[in-house]
């Protein structure tokens, strides 16, 4: 029953997403890119959520009252006091292996794609983590002004023969500053 509540509240999701062509239009758990933090939670709620940094971006953990992820990471600039959203991914813990990860990733990844043949779509290789075993397989979508969509499984596995139990299915929402100041620069 929670399966097919999911598939419904995703599905619902994705069709209100078919007419828009600019990364502000896209919601996850009512929150978007481009509006500030404040419109949905206090100064006060803010500062007591769980927090770390990445280079000039501050990203909050959101946990309370979601309805399709067990997770909300909003990152905006650490100076700005109005905590405009650069970045926003919600996380979904999946429990029945990486298969099914996948299988989410590529059903909602169809949906996307059919709904927008005009953003510049990758399928990446699976990259490796930093645990042994430990990977994740994402696929992008570019808006001309690289403002990026993602949707990602992360697979936890313990060792090449034992999987874990929970593994991690993301939905990402980017600004193209945020792509900017957070890319792993390779020398």
């Amino acid at each position: 029953m929670k399966r097919l509540l999911l598939i419904l509240i995703l599905t619902f999701n994705l069709q209100s997403w078919s007419a828009a062509d600019d990364i502000r239009d896209f919601e996850i758990e009512g929150m978007s890119i481009g509006k500030s933090l404040l419109d949905y939670l206090s100064k006060k709620e803010i500062d007591k959520l769980e927090s770390g940094h990445i280079g000039e971006y501050k990203q909050s953990l959101i946990r309370k009252d979601l309805k399709n992820y067990e997770a909300l990471v909003v990152s905006y600039k650490k100076i700005d006091n109005k905590f405009i959203i650069e970045g926003l991914t919600g996380n979904l813990g999946i429990y029945k292996g990486i298969s099914s990860c996948y299988k989410k990733m590529n059903s909602i990844e169809k949906e996307v794609s059919n709904m927008f043949s005009k953003l510049i779509r990758k399928k990446w290789e699976t990259q490796k983590l930093d645990k042994p075993f430990q990977t994740y397989t994402p696929i992008t979508y570019d808006f001309k002004n690289n403002d990026r969509i993602q949707l990602s499984c992360w697979d936890f596995r313990i060792s090449k023969e034992v999987d874990n139990d929970r593994d991690l299915f993301k939905l990402s929402l980017y600004t193209s500053d945020y792509r900017d100041a957070t890319a792993i620069k390779v020398n």
